[in-house]
């Protein structure tokens, strides 16, 4: 089963937190002091990410398995109901574990996430990660230029830690993540937090809107880590939101 720690308030709702590919739960540093004031937190490390296993065998790595995994770890915190986050990778994932047990989610946030709302066809990603050098992936956190210097050096050196096989097992599952043709099937509230300074994210806003004409946006000036690039604005919509939709027990 994925790592999870709680953190937060044990007496507020439950708030899951899903990092992206490349990540670990560090991706929250910033964000769990104000985040846990007001709700419990759960964050989950991805297999193969920070201390989650990294088994050589490609089948926990599968939707389905990690899917199971997320329902072992909200039955072991406790939680009948919850939110959900998810960031980048994590997010696409958080969407398709909402997608699927809607009776146990009270609302969803997510960020910039081309693995839900993109294309997986011709994919320059779908690689053997053991043939080429990590660092030189432009998703790799050695390069972000927004963040704070030492919440990057501990991100990189949780993604140096990531096994390359863990990586390939990882983005094998990539054509799975896809769920914007499916958002219309949501029930609960859905926000989106746009790192709008993402180019390449922008016109899947649209996509998202035209499939989920409820979806809340968030725009807020950053990039493909927005949590962690404007982590009190993050927070605050994130809070915000909770409370104006309801919490759950």
């Amino acid at each position: 089963m994925m790592h999870y720690d709680v953190r937060g308030n044990p007496d507020a709702p439950t708030l899951v937190l899903v990092h992206g590919f490349l990540s670990s739960n560090v991706q929250w540093d910033l964000n769990v002091e104000r985040l846990g004031a007001e709700l419990r937190l759960v964050l989950v490390e991805l297999m193969g990410h920070g201390d989650s296993p990294t088994p050589d065998d490609p089948a926990p790595y599968r939707l389905d398995a990690v899917l199971r995994s997320f329902e072992q770890i909200r039955t072991e915190v406790g939680a009948e109901r919850w939110w959900v986050c998810g960031q980048s990778l994590g997010a696409a994932i958080a969407l398709r574990y909402v997608l699927a047990h809607q009776d146990r989610v009270d609302g969803v946030i997510v960020t910039n996430t081309r693995a839900a709302f993109g294309h997986t066809a011709n994919d320059p990603n779908l690689v053997d990660y053991s043939e080429i050098e990590l660092r030189e992936l432009p998703v790799h956190p050695i390069h972000a230029r927004r963040f704070p210097e030492a919440i990057k050096a501990r991100m990189v050196e949780r993604a140096d830690a990531i096994p390359p096989h863990a990586l390939t097992h990882t983005v094998a599952n990539r054509p799975s993540w896809r769920s914007v043709d499916e958002l219309g099937e949501l029930t609960m509230p859905v926000m989106l937090i746009n790192g709008r300074y993402e180019r390449a994210f922008q016109p899947f806003v649209d996509d998202a809107r035209l499939n989920l004409p409820t979806i809340e946006v968030v725009h807020l000036a950053g990039g493909h880590s927005i949590n962690v690039e404007q982590p009190e604005a993050f927070d605050a919509a994130v809070l915000e939101f909770v409370a104006r939709h309801g919490r759950s027990d």
